[in-house]
């Protein structure tokens, strides 16, 4: 059983039955720390950067089992303020029981805030994700903030809850956080996985597009398209943006 990859997650086979899926962030710059770009609390950036690597594990449909923070400052008081951000965002996304593992630099002196964040989830082989075998609708979930936007609009950017919800919707095929790269970039990503072409529904060259959605404040979701309108029945904060649909040949 050999591991594969599937976009930015891995997916390790434990046995014939259930894989283990990794998927992992990085945030530096971010913090209380003299050389830092943007000025925030810590216990922010840690909670922000454990939610991309949930996010795209929870979009999986995967369930996470531990989480690992490699901290690169200080435990007092940069890496305690950093742990409790972790924890905050576990409890959360109701995952407070999760194991939570990590380590500090304790020999060297910083001047920038810098985390990395691994979630290792679990999967039953027969619940992965599947092709579409029709066209679809694609969703956008919230807005792309980065950097002060995402500290400016904390309350304003949607729950766990609301993923799990909207991944329910026995409509939807696919799901996909969005990050640095943006929703054009992301949306390629799907359309490939599907072979399929995408087909937009709003102009293509708007900037909120192509612009980077920081810490996973995007999420697109795929639906069977003669399913789309029942799906934003229930959830009305979804924005259709494109369709998926076979090449013309």
């Amino acid at each position: 059983m050999k591991n594969t990859q599937f976009r930015d997650l891995t997916l390790a086979p434990i046995t014939s039955e259930e894989s283990l899926v990794i998927a992992c962030d990085s945030s530096a710059g971010i913090g209380e720390k003299k050389a830092d770009v943007v000025a925030v609390d810590p216990a922010i950036t840690a909670a922000y950067s454990l939610r991309v690597p949930l996010l795209e594990l929870m979009c999986y449909g995967a369930q996470p089992i531990t989480v690992i923070d490699t901290i690169g400052n200080e435990l007092v008081p940069t890496g305690e303020k950093m742990i409790a951000g972790v924890r905050a965002e576990m409890a959360r996304a109701k995952l407070a029981d999760v194991p939570l593992n990590g380590s500090t630099e304790d020999n060297m002196a910083t001047i920038t805030t810098s985390i990395g964040i691994t979630v290792i989830g679990r999967i039953q082989n027969n619940m992965m994700p599947t092709t579409a075998t029709a066209e679809l609708t694609v969703f956008q979930l919230g807005v792309p903030y980065v950097g002060d936007e995402v500290v400016a609009h904390l309350d304003s950017i949607f729950s766990y809850d609301t993923v799990r919800q909207i991944r329910q919707q026995s409509a939807v095929v696919d799901m996909l956080p969005v990050g640095s790269k943006g929703v054009t970039y992301e949306l390629g990503q799907m359309a490939q996985t599907h072979g399929l072409a995408i087909h937009y529904l709003v102009d293509s060259e708007a900037p909120e597009l192509h612009t980077s959605a920081g810490p996973a404040t995007v999420v697109l979701v795929a639906v069977t398209k003669t399913q789309a309108a029942e799906v934003t029945q229930k959830f009305p904060e979804l924005v259709a943006i494109a369709d998926l649909k076979e090449a013309i040949k």
